[in-house]
């Protein structure tokens, strides 16, 4: 799933990240950018919701842990906050679910590249393959 989308609520957001969802196959690595408040916790709610995210656990932001893994009906979602990091060993986790970072410092890592900005009241989400990625995803 390529394109560029509009949001006007949270609700939008977390709609356009579950048709996302519909098109993984499984283990990517999709790097979220956009300015603080943008959405971008909003767009991982709304993969893990698509996903059948497992009761009692709730989507937060890590920017204080790093790392929240979230058990979903489709395996595991490892949503990464890089804000604060420079470097992050993320070796353990990659290939045993869907990667999601937020602040990614090094977009080679990434096969799906998600920016949120914020155009006035609207939210443009454009969502792209990273073409430097040799096993990238072609959703």
């Amino acid at each position: 799933m390529k394109g560029v989308f509009v949001s006007r609520t949270e609700e939008d957001t977390k709609r356009i990240a579950g048709e996302l969802a519909k098109h993984l196959k499984g283990n990517e690595v999709i790097c979220l950018v956009g300015d603080l408040g943008a959405g971008k916790t909003t767009f991982v709610k709304g993969l893990a919701e698509a996903m059948g995210i497992r009761e009692g656990y709730q989507v937060r932001s890590p920017t204080f842990s790093l790392i929240h893994q979230y058990p979903t009906t489709q395996g595991n979602i490892f949503h990464v906050d890089l804000y604060r990091v420079d470097y992050l060993d993320l070796e353990e986790v990659l290939g045993e679910g869907l990667v999601v970072i937020e602040w990614p410092k090094d977009m080679s890592i990434c096969q799906i590249v998600v920016e949120i900005t914020e155009e006035g009241h609207e939210r443009l989400i454009k969502i792209y393959t990273n073409n430097h990625v040799q096993e990238g995803s072609d959703s």
